[in-house]
């Protein structure tokens, strides 16, 4: 072990798993090649299967941990319903926020968990059923209005952070852009 308390195997799955990121992130999943994430992992082959039986697992366990942080994110976003109506919005706004700054931290792991396919649809899929299961509490609660269903919302939500987290912005940027999608989201674009 070193002084991280990390064994030399925990340490070449590590780098293994940041070298499959960058190259599915860059080449996307079909034209990847265990041979692509060796080489910028700087192992052999025979070290890449002894930690994934292939390239379909090492992207598997890339794109599920990218979803099971994404769903903690989800959850987090929940709005509680004690939550001043004259700061509904700010509220939208640091959920939006928390999207745009959980997919900036790992923009790679971002790529090929939310934009590329293979896995990209399946994401987006269970992203609406989690943000559509807090729409649908929020309705409850009297947060959000109830004569439009819960899924709808969900779709537009997840349609804003298909385009907006594609924009490269930092941390600033991001807080404007969380800030337009919450007006636009809870107020619309019109002018009335």
């Amino acid at each position: 072990m070193d002084g991280e308390g990390t064994t030399k195997g925990e340490q070449t799955r590590a780098r293994l798993r940041r070298a499959a990121t960058a190259v599915f992130a860059r080449k996307g999943f079909h034209a990847t090649k265990v041979s692509d994430i060796v080489a910028e992992a700087g192992v052999s082959q025979p070290t890449f299967y002894i930690h994934f039986d292939a390239k379909e697992a090492a992207y598997d366990s890339l794109v599920e941990e990218f979803r099971e942080n994404l769903r903690r994110v989800t959850r987090s976003n929940l709005i509680d319903p004690a939550t001043p109506s004259d700061r509904f919005v700010d509220r939208v706004a640091l959920s939006f926020r928390r999207f745009l700054d959980f997919m900036a931290a790992d923009r790679a792991l971002t790529e090929i968990g939310f934009f590329q396919p293979p896995g990209c649809a399946v994401t987006k899929e269970r992203l609406v059923a989690w943000v559509a299961a807090n729409i649908a509490q929020e309705q409850s609660d009297g947060l959000f209005r109830r004569d439009v269903p819960a899924r709808h919302i969900a779709h537009l939500l997840v349609g804003l952070l298909d385009q907006v987290g594609r924009l490269e912005a930092d941390r600033d940027e991001r807080e404007r852009l969380a800030a337009t999608c919450a007006t636009l989201f809870c107020q619309g674009a019109g002018q009335g």
